[in-house]
């Protein structure tokens, strides 16, 4: 717990203070406070835009002084400020001095109280490192309210207003159509970045802190391009993520000019379905065995290309590329392709003679339809057959395959396929995929 007295003497001086910002408008505490919790902005220009009253700043430096320690220098009573490295000099100076560094407490104090000003402060005294939590928003997927399937993980779906969105999420005046951000799933993952303080005696210019790391060390292979991959083959829909930022929490109290940067890819999906915390849950274990086949990555991408094609006949292209992918990894193109997918899927897929049946007939046809596509033609069912439902049931196919593959031992060769057909041996799971897949006992 930190000091009583450093709460009190923070709480005194923000009960005195007063703020300049950027387009010159004075305003109390209370003021700033009042634009925190409407989040809005209150940018300063810098420390000397923060007034306090002289007997009450000299109070809380002197209470201060002693308390950072290593992370003062006692011959330029500069600190150390690891914030700084976060969003540059703008939003934190560098190397604050001390009486720098208490406004810097008051203007957060103003923001979030002096409590958790404290607690924070006490945290980085002793060696804490800056919580920061990276945030993307999905399309194709939704929650039905919070979702915390692990530690350091967190999902939820924004509401259709805009005074919901988070405080770090930040729409410029000049974006059009922002509905496009509302009712969107969000995923954070909350990491560990650079410690809160730093000895500026030992470290010079900008200090070489290690990579920010997940504070739940089981997150730490997680990146939203495979997490958006395994949610898409676990709820068979399309999701990709579409823009990314960094969420700095109560943190961003202590920012004099906080800015918003994101990154932002085009990103397609086939409808909206929801997720439960249990399929978060297999989707996160569906991506490390992912990490673990890059061989199946072509068939991943084109299966997903292909729930999202903008017309029949991609869709169709699409769809073959992955199964072909799947299914003939090993092809050295010596034999007839759509004759092998189809038996392989067949035998992959199908437990009983009827639905080995079933699978090589949808594969055989799509293969086939794929390949009027392809040389110029229009795809036909003939036979009864439905086109539509053998694309859709195809895609299944190539969806548990990718998921069968993905759990096996090793990726099959051409003798393990031989193997399987014959009735020999099955593409077994790993020993961990198959422990999983039977559940607790």
């Amino acid at each position: 717990m930190p000091p009583e007295p450093l709460t009190r003497h923070i709480a005194s001086a923000v009960a005195q203070a007063s703020f300049v910002d950027v387009h010159k408008n004075r305003l109390n505490a209370s003021q700033v406070r009042q634009l925190y919790e409407g989040k809005q902005r209150c940018p300063l220009s810098s420390t000397d835009a923060i007034a306090v009253r002289q007997p009450e700043l000299a109070d809380l430096t002197n209470e201060l002084r002693p308390m950072l320690g290593a992370f003062r220098s006692p011959t330029s009573d500069l600190v150390g400020n690891g914030l700084y490295t976060l969003t540059g000099s703008l939003a934190s100076p560098r190397l604050p001095s001390s009486e720098a560094y208490a406004k810097i407490l008051v203007l957060a104090a103003s923001r979030i109280g002096a409590e958790r000003v404290a607690e924070l402060l006490h945290g980085w005294i002793q060696g804490n490192g800056v919580r920061v939590f990276e945030c993307v928003l999905l399309k194709g997927l939704l929650t039905n309210g919070k979702l915390r399937p692990v530690a350091g993980m967190e999902l939820d779906t924004l509401s259709g207003s805009d005074s919901d969105l988070p405080r770090s999420f930040r729409i410029d005046p000049r974006e059009h159509w922002h509905e496009q951000f509302l009712r969107r799933a969000m995923v954070s993952l909350e990491y560990e970045t650079v410690p809160g303080l730093y000895d500026p005696e030992v470290v010079r210019g900008n200090p070489p802190w290690p990579p920010a790391s997940p504070v739940n060390p089981e997150l730490a292979s997680v990146s939203f391009e495979g997490f958006c991959r395994a949610i898409s083959l676990e709820t068979n829909n399309q999701v990709d993520w579409f823009i990314h930022w960094s969420d700095y929490g109560d943190v961003e109290a202590f920012f004099l000019n906080p800015g918003f940067s994101s990154r932002r890819k085009d990103a397609s999906h086939s409808a909206t379905v929801s997720i439960s915390e249990e399929q978060v849950r297999r989707s996160l274990h569906t991506h490390g065995l992912l990490k673990e086949r890059p061989a199946l990555d072509l068939s991943i991408a084109r299966w997903r290309k292909s729930k999202c094609a903008p017309t029949a006949n991609e869709q169709l292209v699409e769809l073959r590329i992955a199964l072909e992918s799947v299914l003939l990894s090993d092809d050295k193109g010596t034999s007839e392709k759509r004759h092998r997918l189809s038996t392989r899927g067949a035998w992959l897929l199908g437990e009983t003679y009827g639905q080995r049946e079933t699978h090589f007939e949808t594969l055989r046809a799509v293969y086939a339809y794929a390949s009027s596509v392809i040389h110029g033609g229009t795809p036909k069912a003939a036979g009864g057959r439905d086109l539509e439902r053998d694309v859709a049931s195809a895609q299944d196919l190539c969806r548990d395959a990718i998921l069968r593959l993905a759990a096996a031992d090793k990726m099959p060769d051409s003798d393990d396929w031989s193997s399987l057909i014959l009735g020999g041996r099955e593409i077994t799971q790993a020993p961990a995929a198959a422990a999983d897949a039977a559940g607790p006992s």
